[in-house]
């Protein structure tokens, strides 16, 4: 079998704050694994250093915006994570899940943006019936912001 592999998009994020603004939720049936991130802005010229968090959270954050998951592959089937503003979105969250643990820290110029490619054994998995979230610790420059998450469904 193909490995089944997804992307969540995130495109033209405006008036991001400190709170997620990217979730990946997982059903009661699959895990997954976060092959890579790429995040970066559209609209500045200016040179800023910003912080990105990638958090583990035990229940779900309320974000605005119901997100594509398509498949890397074409003709490949559906993702198993299902598409409501508690499971897995993008934009500014009006609530936030349970935080349990902060997984990574990443430190970045904005006008280079931010590509996390881990090697297999570092990859982050999350396990059936959680959350991982995005965000950033600080409100970032106010730029227009967009990238995406590509993951691999584990069954």
């Amino acid at each position: 079998m193909a490995d089944m592999i997804y992307v969540l998009p995130i495109a033209g994020l405006t008036a991001l704050t400190a709170v997620p603004f990217a979730q990946l939720a997982t059903p009661a049936t699959t895990g997954i694994e976060i092959l890579w991130i790429e995040l970066g802005q559209e609209t500045s010229e200016t040179s800023q250093q910003e912080a990105l968090q990638l958090v583990r959270r035990s229940t779900n954050s309320t974000l605005p915006n119901v997100a594509e998951r398509p498949s890397l592959n074409e003709g490949g089937p559906a993702t198993l994570l299902g598409a409501t503003s508690i499971t897995n979105a993008i934009g500014v969250a009006t609530g936030t899940g349970s935080f349990t643990a902060s997984l990574t820290k990443f430190t970045f110029n904005a006008l280079n943006g931010l590509l996390y490619l881990p090697v297999p054994e570092e990859r982050i998995t999350i396990s059936p019936s959680k959350f991982l979230t995005l965000e950033f610790p600080t409100a970032p420059a106010a730029n227009t912001w967009s990238g995406y998450i590509t993951y691999r469904e584990l069954t």
